[in-house]
């Protein structure tokens, strides 16, 4: 059995669960990360980022309780004027779980980030900042011809069909987000479909969805197809991973230690190879 850093937890594998670990607290003598989590709706707004009575969302309080175990920092907002270049210095990583237009206020009524802070944003991340996208974040900023947000984050939303459960296929199991996982498992979640994949040609795959394993005729009339990568963008790091749809996704400890690992690597603490290889998986 794999483990990290000394903590069993549990995985669902088919109906068997599977021990393996993810992070402790942060290393002594080494300053906490700090770490925005930006949750703006412009479009459709997911029920584990919707605040109901003034209270943090689902994914906000769940995120809020484990980075505080692990010693991280962490700052919620739905305010687009977080995202411009003199608030961005405060952060290691950005994890964005947006939807829609984020120039334009839209359905949640937040205030929109504007052009400048958008294209701030971008060199922020070319200097090295550190990106992390969350299921819907491809549903953000995107057109018939790839953004410079697609190319960013490394493919554009679709659509999707009911959801079921899937394989998953770990194609990197040695990247810091894969390490522990099984090199298979099957869960189920929404699953995006995306067009535009590696715009900007520098996309790692680390997780490749199973088409032939799903139920729907949809999904089986597609070739597998990635569902979590990462790329290398100037000196900052992009991870992106389709997962994280259900509320009970939320709450499972194998994805608390995908975003904790991968967290690791886009703030620059761990290695991890993120060599282009979409070639070798999509034909």
């Amino acid at each position: 059995m794999k483990t990290l850093r000394g903590i069993s937890i549990p995985v669902i594998l088919a109906t068997v669960l599977v021990g393996i670990s993810f992070p402790a607290v942060a290393e002594k003598n080494e300053r906490p990360l700090r770490v925005l989590y930006f949750t703006k709706s412009s479009g459709f707004e997911h029920s584990v980022v919707k605040r109901e009575g003034g209270q943090l969302s689902h994914s906000e309080k769940i995120l809020t309780d484990l980075f505080k175990l692990h010693g991280i920092e962490l700052v919620c907002s739905k305010d687009g004027g977080s995202i411009d270049k003199e608030n961005l210095k405060n952060y290691d990583t950005v994890m964005f779980y947006t939807s829609g237009n984020l120039l334009e206020e839209g359905n949640d009524k937040n205030p929109p980030i504007t052009k400048e802070g958008l294209a701030e944003f971008f060199q922020w991340i070319r200097d090295g900042g550190g990106f992390i996208g969350l299921h819907a974040a491809t549903d953000s900023m995107r057109a018939e011809e790839p953004t410079e947000y697609t190319k960013t984050i490394g493919g554009a939303f679709v659509g999707h069909h009911s959801q079921e459960y899937a394989t998953l296929d770990v194609v990197d199991p040695e990247f810091p987000a894969m390490k522990g996982l099984p090199i298979q498992f099957r869960m189920i979640d929404e699953w995006y479909i995306h067009n535009q994949l590696n715009a900007a040609k520098n996309m790692h795959v680390l997780i490749m969805l199973d088409t032939q394993s799903m139920e729907q005729e949809e999904y089986r009339k597609l070739a597998p197809y990635p569902i979590a990568w990462c790329s290398q963008d100037g000196k900052g790091r992009v991870y992106y991973t389709g997962l994280g749809h259900r509320e009970d996704v939320w709450e499972m400890p194998m994805f608390h230690g995908m975003i904790l690992e991968a967290l690791d690597w886009t703030s620059g603490r761990a290695d991890g190879d993120a060599t282009p290889n979409f070639e070798k998986y999509i034909k």
